[in-house]
């Protein structure tokens, strides 16, 4: 749990530091949920094994709709990823509700294992918008929407 919250923690503040509005973005997910998760296994107390944990359920829907968000907006590519691998995370809770026999470890290897990945392409997301700004200069965090095209100009009909 002490892992989790320093390279969460070093994570938002590289975000702060040397990232951009996607990153931060990213980044406020991941603390987020990193400091809600703790909350939520006090209040409940007991790990929910035997059905789908609806409050991880919503957490994990939480980070992935963020991602998702950022993957469509952002001027950036690691956030597909990002998101690729919280839809993983996220689709582990319907895995384990379809069988009864999907063994506790591929379950927590599927729940929890994108968790570490998607900390380690953040990192990277994070080093690489630094790297590009400082080579390149400022650049947009976001894409624009595409421009209105233009009313196709009227035929004429051929006469004769």
């Amino acid at each position: 749990m002490y892992v989790n919250f320093t390279l969460v923690g070093l994570l938002g503040a590289a975000a702060l530091r040397w990232g951009a509005g996607p990153e931060k973005v990213c980044a406020a997910a991941l603390v987020l949920v990193t400091l809600v998760d703790p909350i939520y296994h006090i209040l409940v107390r007991y790990p929910v094994f035997e059905t789908v944990d609806t409050g991880h359920l919503v957490m994990d829907a939480s980070v992935a709709a963020a991602f998702i968000a950022v993957a469509l907006g952002a001027n950036r590519v690691y956030p597909l990823w990002l998101a690729a691998f919280q839809l993983v995370s996220l689709l582990s809770h319907f895995a384990r509700d379809l069988t009864e026999v999907l063994p506790m470890l591929a379950y927590g290897l599927m729940s929890y294992g994108p968790y570490y990945i998607i900390l380690l392409i953040l990192a990277g997301g994070i080093a690489t918008h630094a790297r590009r700004a400082k080579t390149l200069g400022p650049y947009r965090s976001w894409r624009n929407s595409s421009p209105r095209s233009q009313a196709p100009a009227p035929r004429s009909r051929p006469t004769g």
